[in-house]
């Protein structure tokens, strides 16, 4: 299974069985504790920079955000790569994006990584999500 394999996995289950189904939380779970951290890892934090924006994606983002608190995938990510694109899709209500950056990379680069994208041409969906991020952060 591929990076694309995982996004795909995650939003077609949130579409069928939406965020809150125990039983397919604990399927996708399994089965995703088989692959490479890195491959779920990534393939999760794109469901959160390439997939529906809310309120479409709430749900897969929902989900994914309870994988990576549950699996909690070592990998390498470029909180760059993640965060700027994040901004304008991000589901304000998924603390565990923010929490599962701030454990791998530490809270403190995620915060400063925020910082630094905070004087850009952002639009008012994605300042709000940066501000939210920050709150889930210093919590």
């Amino acid at each position: 299974m591929k990076v694309a394999d995982v996004t795909a996995l995650v939003v077609e289950s949130a579409s069928r069985f939406g965020d809150r189904n125990p039983q397919q939380l604990n399927y996708l779970t399994t089965r995703l504790r088989h692959l490479a951290e890195e491959t779920v890892a990534h393939g999760l934090l794109r469901v959160f920079t390439d997939g529906p924006a809310p309120p479409e994606g709430s749900a897969a983002q929902e989900l994914a955000g309870q994988l990576l608190a549950a699996l909690r995938p070592r990998a390498e990510v470029s909180l760059s790569e993640v965060l700027a694109p994040a901004l304008g899709r991000y589901e304000l209500s998924v603390e565990q994006l923010p929490h599962y950056l701030g454990s791998l990379l530490g809270r403190e680069q995620v915060l400063a990584e925020l910082d630094r994208l905070e004087p850009s041409a952002l639009s008012e969906h994605e300042r709000r999500a940066l501000e939210t991020m920050r709150f889930w952060l210093r919590e």
